[in-house]
């Protein structure tokens, strides 16, 4: 489509002169369409933002679950619940961080970008602490009698 420069009216792209003025438009370069960026961002930050939200919500609703991690009975399903939520936690955490996986890549860095950095964070270390926690009574144990065992004979030995 050619528009021509005296009138700004449009004329087809092979008309040599302006159907409503009579300027030559021969001269004029042709008026390309602007071109639409059809690309998306690397990035699915809404996404993202639901999957770090599930991740602390299952985080948080573990509190309500009516066991005591530190001394962990096995016979009751509660603890097996609680290792669900929390192996589903990380799932959801892994998944808001492949939504941002282009994300550092964009300069410069947007706004909302900055705010997912600062979340990803937060929940990451919420559920790093419930894994440490988690890790801890499962590879220690809580066997105060062992335990006590284990210190006495540590003194003995010292004395």
């Amino acid at each position: 489509m050619k528009i021509c420069p005296k009138c700004d009216a449009q004329n087809a792209n092979n008309a040599p002169v302006c159907k409503h003025c009579g300027a030559n438009l021969n001269e004029i370069p042709e008026a390309n369409e602007p071109e639409i960026p059809d690309d998306k961002p690397p990035y699915h930050l809404g996404l993202a933002l639901l999957f770090f939200f599930l991740s602390f919500a299952i985080s948080s609703v573990k509190a309500l679950i009516p066991e005591n991690i530190d001394y962990p009975d096995y016979s009751k399903p509660y603890i097996y619940l609680y290792y669900g939520a929390m192996i589903l936690g990380i799932v959801f955490l892994v998944l808001g961080f492949v939504c941002m996986k282009g994300l550092l890549k964009t300069k410069p860095l947007p706004g909302k970008g900055i705010f997912m950095i600062m979340i990803a964070v937060i929940v990451s270390f919420l559920i790093f602490f419930d894994v440490v926690s988690v890790a801890q009574s499962v590879i220690l144990g809580h066997n105060e009698d062992e335990i006590a065992q284990q210190v006495e004979t540590m003194e003995d030995s010292l004395s």
